[in-house]
């Protein structure tokens, strides 16, 4: 199966919290991976960008900064020749070799993120038997992330 290409649509901050719903196309539809239904067979499919200089996705490594989620089929329709994802996501700080994490704050985020014009973001979906699958690389500007982020 060939790496997907994700490209980004948006994001925004959901009401009141710490979540950020990160909505992307892919051209191939990767929650239908393996021809068995929508995440039929998928141990986990999650979205992952790293927010610090540690830049490896992978399944083996464990980032000290990153958002993650959930990889959920977008209720917009899709154009017919893409496929639509949303990903509500966390920012966190992972501690104890990965045994733990914590949210990141907004001013946390705000420095992380300061120098940066994008951040990279992979999708990764486990299944029982198989390797990971990873897509190809998604930049998510800075910019319309710290909008959201500083939004009152």
């Amino acid at each position: 199966m060939p790496a997907a290409n994700l490209s980004y649509v948006s994001i925004e901050r959901e009401d009141q919290s710490f979540l950020y719903d990160i909505h992307y196309k892919s051209d191939i539809n990767f929650l239908d991976l393996f021809g068995k239904g929508e995440s039929e067979g998928v141990a986990s499919a999650i979205l992952e960008c790293a927010l610090g200089d540690d830049q490896d996705i992978s399944v083996e490594r464990f980032r000290q900064l990153s958002a993650y989620g959930v990889i959920e089929a977008d209720q917009v329709k899709t154009d017919g020749q893409s496929y639509r994802y949303v990903t509500s996501a966390f920012f966190k700080r992972t501690i104890k070799n990965g045994t733990g994490d914590d949210d990141l704050s907004i001013k946390e985020i705000n420095s992380i993120l300061l120098n940066k014009s994008s951040i990279p973001c992979k999708a990764v979906l486990t299944a029982y038997g198989y390797k990971p699958y990873y897509s190809n690389v998604m930049n998510v500007p800075v910019a319309d992330l710290l909008r959201e982020v500083n939004k009152p």
